[in-house]
């Protein structure tokens, strides 16, 4: 009796730990999801108990996002250079310094202009404030260019990368994979682009007019629900992404860069609305039922963010 006291001791300590993301603190609002031509958008929900279980969480509510970071100049991201100052010819690793108090949080995904070419990031990660001088993991997206940078051009914010394209970075882990992915999405869109970049997207005029339609839609519906942490995306038959995070506030600050990913997604490979609330929640399941499964179904078909034991971020396609 005694050992039986013992072990469900831990388990009452632990479980939370593990079951951050799951039922037990989530609910996903089917009544209150949105449609825009071809993308539907359901909002995930916290419950009450979702902030106790994931307090951990909370020294990033205050995080500045990457757009909101380069914005205010509270951070910079340079190319790679040599103790000399000279760039060198890394393609897949740039420098971020926090300026702020305040952490930042990157998104895989996230794309980036300047520099000697246009780049992704490659993975989610966690910028300290007052960093110094961090290393970031990313991919090319403009294959065509290594040309008009200096130790002190600046890299701006573009938006997120379509769910295909993040995707590929998440599963493939693969520069070649990546370029293959952008000339299929470029060739499908009718983009037209000298330095096959995936941002040639932003001077198609037609592409552009698109998109607008589904950002006028889009984003203001999710604002000022505060206890929306995630949402789910589907085009036609099939769930094109969700992502969940470990906060309101970071999922708001994210927000406004990540719906772009589901709408470009929708633009480039979208057909009318078919699947049925049903067919998501058998999907839902998978994920969110405990954290055993949520694992398992996690590491086959997409990301999962961690701090320690904390869940930040989850992603699947």
């Amino acid at each position: 009796m005694k050992r039986l006291i013992i072990i469900l001791a831990i388990f009452c300590v632990f479980t939370p730990a593990f079951a951050q993301f799951t039922y037990d603190h989530l609910e996903v609002d089917y009544a209150g999801a949105y449609q825009f031509q071809n993308l539907k958008i359901i909002p995930i929900r916290a419950k009450p108990s979702f902030a106790q279980a994931n307090q951990q969480a909370a020294s990033l509510n205050n995080a500045l996002s990457l757009r909101q970071a380069l914005a205010t100049n509270q951070a910079a991201i340079g190319e790679h250079v040599d103790d000399r100052g000279r760039i060198r010819e890394d393609v897949n690793t740039l420098t971020i310094e926090n300026f702020s108090d305040q952490p930042i949080f990157l998104m895989s995904g996230e794309v980036i202009t300047g520099g000697m070419q246009d780049r992704v990031i490659a993975r989610d990660m966690v910028v300290p404030p007052r960093s110094g001088s961090v290393d970031v993991p990313v991919f090319c997206v403009e294959k065509g260019r290594w040309t008009g940078g200096t130790k002190n051009n600046k890299f701006k914010n573009y938006h997120e990368a379509s769910m295909h394209l993040r995707q590929v970075i998440d599963r493939d882990q693969s520069q070649g994979a990546v370029w293959d992915e952008i000339a299929k999405e470029n060739r499908r869109d009718r983009v037209r682009t000298n330095t096959e970049a995936y941002t040639a997207h932003a001077n198609s005029p037609d592409y552009i007019r698109r998109e607008n339609e589904y950002l006028a839609f889009f984003n203001e519906k999710f604002a000022n629900k505060e206890n929306i942490v995630g949402i789910v995306g589907i085009t036609g038959g099939v769930i094109i992404g969700c992502d969940i995070f470990a906060s309101p506030d970071l999922f708001y600050r994210e927000y406004n860069n990540l719906i772009y990913a589901y709408i470009d997604e929708a633009l480039t490979f979208g057909t009318p609305i078919t699947m049925t609330d049903e067919a998501v929640k058998r999907y839902m399941d998978n994920l969110l039922t405990n954290s055993v499964m949520q694992e398992r179904f996690v590491r086959q078909n997409g990301k999962m963010f961690k701090q320690g034991e904390q869940i930040i971020h989850i992603t699947t396609y």
